[in-house]
């Protein structure tokens, strides 16, 4: 019988994924079901005609999938969604795949910002709206770090200029993804103690 080594604080549902998480294969399964819901949410995405980095679901779907899996699983289920994307399979925004085109940091920001959101509901920042909201903010906010970083040098664009398409076209759509994040996971949490 292969079980997975799981600490005492695992054991006691810090994220919801603990509940049905222990051995190998439970934790394979919720790693897979990670990435398809990153895939899923990523896919739904539109293009900007302004800028080359689209609006999607992506970093909703990252912050998902770390507010429901922690931290260790999460990043398994970006490096697993990236690995696809870059082999070819159409996992990512706009039918795009590799690694060569303008929002590949974003995607590669998807592993901060599932790292921060499952450290936080770790910590059981999940469970009340303000503690989410502050963790979403941060969480989603860290995406900026490589998008820019990438797309800025991959573009040939000035720093003003990458920010101007890279970063403020999406603030307003963060903010309110962080504010659903905030509405949504204390309920969650909530429903699933009873």
């Amino acid at each position: 019988m292969a079980t997975a080594t799981a600490s005492p604080a695992l054991r006691r549902d810090r994220v919801l994924a603990d509940r049905f998480g222990g051995t190998l294969v439970r934790e394979a399964v919720l790693v897979v079901a990670g990435t398809l819901i990153l895939t899923l949410m990523a896919r739904l995405s539109v293009p900007l005609p302004f800028t080359p980095i689209p609006v999607s679901l992506g970093t909703l779907g990252a912050l998902s999938v770390g507010a429901l899996g922690g931290a260790r699983r999460s990043l398994l289920s970006v490096a697993l969604y990236t690995a696809l994307g870059v082999a070819g399979a159409p996992v990512f925004a706009e039918d795009h795949v590799g690694w060569a085109f303008a929002s590949f940091g974003y995607v590669l920001g998807y592993a901060l910002v599932a790292l921060i959101a499952g450290a936080a509901a770790e910590r059981g920042w999940d469970r009340k709206p303000h503690t989410m909201l502050a963790a979403s903010v941060v969480s989603l906010f860290s995406v900026y770090a490589t998008g820019l970083a990438w797309m800025i040098p991959f573009t040939h664009m000035g720093l003003a200029d990458g920010i101007a398409k890279g970063l403020a076209p999406f603030v307003v759509g963060d903010l309110l993804k962080a504010a659903v994040a905030a509405g949504v996971f204390p309920v969650i949490r909530s429903l699933t103690r009873r």
